[in-house]
Protein backbone atom coordinates (compact mmCIF):
# COMPACT_ATOMS: atom_id res chain seq x y z
CA UNK A 1 0.00 0.00 0.00
CA UNK A 2 1.28 3.24 -0.81
CA UNK A 3 1.19 5.92 1.17
CA UNK A 4 1.39 10.01 0.66
CA UNK A 5 1.60 11.95 4.08
CA UNK A 6 0.36 9.23 6.02
CA UNK A 7 -2.85 9.40 3.84
CA UNK A 8 -3.59 6.15 1.95
CA UNK A 9 -3.50 5.92 -1.86
CA UNK A 10 -5.91 2.87 -2.41
CA UNK A 11 -8.06 0.78 -0.71
CA UNK A 12 -6.29 -0.43 2.63
CA UNK A 13 -5.13 1.93 5.21
CA UNK A 14 -1.76 2.98 6.24
CA UNK A 15 0.14 2.29 9.53
CA UNK A 16 0.77 5.67 10.15
CA UNK A 17 -3.17 6.88 10.48
CA UNK A 18 -4.15 8.27 13.80
CA UNK A 19 -6.76 5.96 15.58
CA UNK A 20 -9.80 7.67 16.38
CA UNK A 21 -10.14 9.99 19.19
CA UNK A 22 -12.05 8.96 22.65
CA UNK A 23 -14.15 11.75 24.48
CA UNK A 24 -12.65 13.34 27.32
CA UNK A 25 -14.57 12.77 30.80
CA UNK A 26 -16.06 15.96 31.46
CA UNK A 27 -18.97 16.78 34.16
CA UNK A 28 -22.30 15.90 33.51
CA UNK A 29 -23.49 17.74 36.74
CA UNK A 30 -21.78 21.54 35.33
CA UNK A 31 -23.05 20.39 31.59
CA UNK A 32 -26.52 20.08 33.63
CA UNK A 33 -26.70 23.30 35.22
CA UNK A 34 -24.12 25.52 32.96
CA UNK A 35 -23.47 24.31 29.45
CA UNK A 36 -26.84 22.88 28.64
CA UNK A 37 -28.89 26.28 28.81
CA UNK A 38 -26.45 28.24 26.87
CA UNK A 39 -26.18 24.78 24.10
CA UNK A 40 -30.10 25.42 24.25
CA UNK A 41 -30.65 29.08 24.16
CA UNK A 42 -27.84 29.72 21.51
CA UNK A 43 -27.45 26.22 19.29
CA UNK A 44 -30.98 24.32 19.65
CA UNK A 45 -33.05 25.74 17.38
CA UNK A 46 -34.56 23.65 14.45
CA UNK A 47 -33.12 24.89 11.92
CA UNK A 48 -29.58 24.43 13.68
CA UNK A 49 -28.64 22.13 16.40
CA UNK A 50 -32.60 20.85 17.17
CA UNK A 51 -33.21 19.66 13.32
CA UNK A 52 -33.47 15.95 13.69
CA UNK A 53 -30.89 15.45 11.03
CA UNK A 54 -28.01 16.90 12.58
CA UNK A 55 -25.18 14.65 14.56
CA UNK A 56 -24.54 17.14 16.76
CA UNK A 57 -28.23 17.29 18.34
CA UNK A 58 -29.44 19.40 21.26
CA UNK A 59 -32.91 18.39 22.53
CA UNK A 60 -34.61 21.29 24.71
CA UNK A 61 -38.03 22.22 25.72
CA UNK A 62 -39.89 24.97 23.08
CA UNK A 63 -37.56 23.24 20.64
CA UNK A 64 -37.93 19.64 19.03
CA UNK A 65 -38.02 16.85 21.72
CA UNK A 66 -36.48 13.21 22.15
CA UNK A 67 -39.73 11.69 22.65
CA UNK A 68 -43.24 12.40 21.10
CA UNK A 69 -44.79 12.07 24.05
CA UNK A 70 -42.81 15.13 26.04
CA UNK A 71 -44.83 17.96 25.99
CA UNK A 72 -43.19 20.98 24.24
CA UNK A 73 -42.57 22.88 26.96
CA UNK A 74 -42.21 20.67 29.73
CA UNK A 75 -38.73 20.59 31.72
CA UNK A 76 -36.25 18.51 29.71
CA UNK A 77 -36.11 15.03 30.64
CA UNK A 78 -33.25 13.03 31.83
CA UNK A 79 -32.99 11.26 28.39
CA UNK A 80 -32.58 14.57 26.43
CA UNK A 81 -30.21 15.86 28.89
CA UNK A 82 -28.14 12.69 29.06
CA UNK A 83 -28.48 12.10 25.13
CA UNK A 84 -27.30 16.43 24.90
CA UNK A 85 -24.56 15.86 27.12
CA UNK A 86 -23.19 12.91 25.08
CA UNK A 87 -23.32 14.58 21.97
CA UNK A 88 -21.69 17.56 23.17
CA UNK A 89 -18.77 15.79 25.20
CA UNK A 90 -18.08 13.63 21.61
CA UNK A 91 -17.49 17.10 19.86
CA UNK A 92 -14.70 17.59 22.42
CA UNK A 93 -12.92 14.43 21.03
CA UNK A 94 -9.56 14.94 19.15
CA UNK A 95 -7.08 17.57 20.30
CA UNK A 96 -5.18 18.04 23.98
CA UNK A 97 -6.89 21.56 24.20
CA UNK A 98 -10.39 21.61 24.40
CA UNK A 99 -10.01 24.96 22.73
CA UNK A 100 -9.14 23.59 19.45
CA UNK A 101 -12.42 20.82 19.58
CA UNK A 102 -14.79 21.62 17.25
CA UNK A 103 -17.49 22.51 20.12
CA UNK A 104 -15.62 25.14 20.83
CA UNK A 105 -14.30 26.12 17.39
CA UNK A 106 -17.09 26.07 14.66
CA UNK A 107 -19.77 28.56 16.66
CA UNK A 108 -16.37 31.17 17.01
CA UNK A 109 -16.15 33.84 14.38
CA UNK A 110 -13.23 32.63 12.16
CA UNK A 111 -11.17 36.20 13.38
CA UNK A 112 -11.41 35.01 16.46
CA UNK A 113 -9.69 31.90 15.80
CA UNK A 114 -13.21 30.08 14.79
CA UNK A 115 -13.94 27.65 12.01
CA UNK A 116 -16.16 27.10 8.78
CA UNK A 117 -19.52 27.37 11.15
CA UNK A 118 -22.53 28.39 8.83
CA UNK A 119 -24.34 28.87 11.94
CA UNK A 120 -24.18 33.44 10.87
CA UNK A 121 -27.47 35.29 11.69
CA UNK A 122 -28.82 37.98 9.59
CA UNK A 123 -26.00 40.05 9.94
CA UNK A 124 -23.29 37.57 9.47
CA UNK A 125 -22.82 37.42 12.47
CA UNK A 126 -21.51 34.07 14.26
CA UNK A 127 -23.02 32.67 17.43
CA UNK A 128 -19.85 33.97 19.41
CA UNK A 129 -17.67 36.81 18.36
CA UNK A 130 -14.72 36.41 20.50
CA UNK A 131 -13.70 34.11 23.62
CA UNK A 132 -15.26 36.74 25.71
CA UNK A 133 -18.54 36.07 25.09
CA UNK A 134 -20.31 34.07 28.23
CA UNK A 135 -21.44 31.53 26.50
CA UNK A 136 -18.43 30.44 24.55
CA UNK A 137 -16.90 30.72 28.44
CA UNK A 138 -19.53 28.62 30.08
CA UNK A 139 -18.64 26.20 27.35
CA UNK A 140 -14.74 26.27 27.43
CA UNK A 141 -14.91 26.05 31.12
CA UNK A 142 -16.61 23.08 31.16
CA UNK A 143 -14.36 21.37 28.31
CA UNK A 144 -11.41 22.00 30.87
CA UNK A 145 -12.54 20.30 33.40
CA UNK A 146 -15.01 22.56 35.46
CA UNK A 147 -16.85 20.57 38.22
CA UNK A 148 -19.87 21.23 40.10
CA UNK A 149 -19.28 21.81 43.91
Amino acid sequence: MLCALGVPIGISSCASSPAPANPPEVDRCTFDAKVYPVLARDCGFPACHGDPGRFFRIWSPGRFRLSEDTELLAPATEEELAASFERARSMLAGPADPEDSLLLRKPLAAESGGSAHFGSDNLGRNVYADQRAAGWVAISEWAKGETCP
